[in-house]
């Protein structure tokens, strides 16, 4: 799934007909369908990403306490029921001529419900679990039925982490890259896993003295008890970013870490590791990590998109990022 710094969708109401034989008469009833598409915004700012939708990526809609499955029928970003019967909105079942509608995304993962905890995959090697980690997630927003054009309007839930890595010697190259693995807590008998995987989503609520609601919601990363850990894998890009020798990325569940690790070994079996001072993760933001080992040492810089020196931890733009598949 191609991910922006938000997605659109439109919501109108269907010119297609839906006919279907009544239960006691032979009279056919005409339903109206909520047909939805996707579209992605601030294309302009992405002239070199493909900017198509991966046929098959779902969409989980609720109207009221009612969820229903919708997926991507095509790359231009047609979005329909999963199946006629059983996930798809019609408006003579919705007893009036206006809803409140909210929907979320994890690209092909398939996620009905919010509750309990909202988990990324430990090992995003893998396009599709690197994709599949994002979490996109539309503000209730009322639609009506009179309306022909209605939008809702998706943001990132989750933080982005690129580290780049740039070696002096590229014949001794590099056997893996952990995110949040402590080393040190192996030799006590620990796991070692300190990367938070699994949280609790509080949704966004409406501001009292706006009557809006936020783009974003809140992972509740305070109770220890109440969440999942684990050593996350980050997705190697297919080309490396200019100037090093391999470039990363890892969909991180928004978190400030006190205490942060970075390992990296490289084939010889040689291992770094970096540990931040803080490492904050925020919603719909990356944190950039330049990573150059020369001559046997780890140097690091640390910055945002904008490339500000080592150091600043400050975050880009909401956003300004997104996952390729």
């Amino acid at each position: 799934m191609k991910l922006s710094k938000l997605l659109i969708i439109v919501i109108a109401t269907s010119a297609f007909l839906f006919t279907a034989c009544s239960t006691e008469e032979d009279d056919s009833l005409t339903r109206h369908e909520m047909v939805f598409q996707i579209s992605m915004g601030n294309n302009e700012t992405r002239a070199t990403i493909d900017d198509t939708w991966t046929v098959g990526d779902t969409v989980a809609v609720r109207v009221g306490t009612t969820v229903k499955k919708y997926v991507v029928a095509t790359t231009n970003g047609d979005v329909q029921g999963a199946d006629k019967a059983n996930n798809t909105f019609y408006w003579e079942d919705l007893g009036g001529s206006s809803v409140e509608v909210t929907a979320w995304s994890f690209g092909k993962r398939y996620v009905e419900t919010l509750d309990g905890l909202v988990t990324i995959f430990e090992d995003q090697s893998s396009d599709a679990n690197f994709v599949g980690s994002d979490f996109l997630y539309a503000t209730p927003t009322v639609i009506t039925r009179e309306s022909s054009l209605n939008s809702l309007q998706f943001y990132h839930q989750m933080a982005l982490m690129n580290i780049n890595i740039k070696l002096d010697d590229p014949s001794n190259g590099i056997k893996d890259v952990l995110i949040g693995y402590d080393p040190y807590s192996v030799n006590y008998g620990g796991s070692g896993a300190i990367s938070i995987i699994g949280a609790p989503f509080n949704v966004p609520t409406k501001d009292v003295d706006t009557q809006e609601y936020p783009k974003y919601g809140e992972f509740d990363t305070y109770d220890g008890d109440n969440l999942e850990y684990g050593t996350i894998i980050p997705h190697q890009k297919e080309t490396a970013e200019d100037g090093f020798t391999a470039s990363y990325s890892a969909v991180m569940i928004p978190f400030g870490y006190e205490s942060f690790i970075i390992t990296l070994r490289l084939s010889d079996n040689t291992e770094f590791s970096f540990t931040p001072v803080y490492a904050e993760f925020i919603a719909g933001t990356r944190v950039n990590y330049n990573i150059t080992v020369n001559n046997g040492e780890l140097s690091v810089d640390v910055g945002n998109n904008s490339g500000e020196a080592a150091g600043s931890l400050d975050p880009v733009t909401v956003n300004n990022w997104r996952l390729v598949q």
